[in-house]
């Protein structure tokens, strides 16, 4: 088949300190199908034996160790030194399914005006365990914007020539590097949904999902809504949900004090969101930050019971 058929695709995986699932990792990209795959494993500084496990597949990938320098700044370097006609990322601790690369390949040959494609995935737990079915949605730039929502999982699949006029993630960006980077890809194309589920998005102590999220770093959404905002191509019915979309915002900040233990800080944060947006007031509202408080301290322990009771 020709190169027509199988255009390069390039898939990068920045490694940090993640040895334990990212052999896991690797085979998961290593055993797809798709004949014409390019793999890249940037190592940033880990201290932990992922030079190990990366010695493991020399002749199988690319893989380079380097000083530290943080997951955007790794990732951007990732990119820069691929070929793919299409590229993307996956995280060291998620997986894909069998098959994945194939099917968003197939998306993205089949109609130009996608720039960028992503498969719905499983909540998987520390052992590979599904926790949860289906946890991505479609895109939708609005949900983005306004509600702070923004349901794109691994296995994400982008035009190079996209990543040529938008850049890379900002390195500035410690919480929102993804977020504020795919309202830059929206802008040269639709981002599709593949209904298929074609990766595993991994839950852990250690990722980003369960930590504490300082509120400086967490008013990185407010920078976003702020450089979003100042924009002279803003649409009108965007320019009109303004004060919605910083009461959101203002919510997950309150959100975040909360899960944190900061239960004074979650109130005036959850104060001011209603005052810019009083929608939020609902009791709906309420029921959904309870609900979002606790349901990963209990995935967490439903997941460490599972592998007690499994040895």
């Amino acid at each position: 088949m020709t190169t027509n058929t199988y255009p390069l695709v390039s898939i990068v995986t920045p490694a940090y300190n993640q040895a334990e699932y990212l052999a896991e990792t690797i085979e998961s990209v290593l055993a797809q199908d798709y004949p014409n795959l390019e793999y890249i494993v940037l190592d940033d500084g880990s201290t932990d034996h992922t030079r190990e496990v990366l010695k493991k597949y020399d002749g199988k990938l690319r893989w380079e160790s380097h000083k530290n320098m943080g997951q955007a700044r790794t990732l951007n370097e990732g990119w820069r030194k691929a070929n793919g006609v299409y590229i993307g990322y996956l995280s060291s601790d998620d997986i894909l399914y069998p098959g994945a690369v194939s099917r968003l390949v197939d998306i993205l040959q089949s109609n130009s005006s996608v720039a960028c494609v992503f498969p719905d995935a499983d909540l998987i737990d520390i052992q590979s365990r599904v926790i949860k079915n289906n946890v991505c949605r479609p895109f939708d730039l609005t949900e983005l914007i306004v509600r702070q929502e923004c349901y794109i999982g691994p296995g994400a699949l982008f035009r190079h020539s996209v990543f040529d006029v938008v850049g890379g993630w900002r390195p500035e960006l410690k919480l929102a590097p993804d977020r504020e980077f795919w309202i830059r890809v929206a802008s040269q194309g639709r981002i599709e949904m593949s209904p298929d589920v074609l990766a595993g998005y991994r839950l852990h102590p250690q990722s980003i999902s369960y930590k504490d999220v300082a509120e400086e770093v967490g008013r990185e959404y407010l920078l976003v809504l702020d450089e979003y905002y100042s924009s002279t191509e803003v649409p009108p019915e965007m320019a009109a949900r303004r004060d919605e979309a910083y009461g959101y915002a203002n919510l997950l900040l309150a959100r975040n004090n909360f899960r944190a233990g900061r239960l004074k800080r979650g109130l005036q944060l959850y104060k001011q969101a209603c005052n810019l947006h009083p929608a939020l007031r609902s009791g709906e509202v309420k029921i959904k930050i309870l609900r979002n408080i606790f349901s990963k301290p209990l995935r967490t322990l439903f997941s460490a019971a599972r592998s007690l009771m499994s040895k």
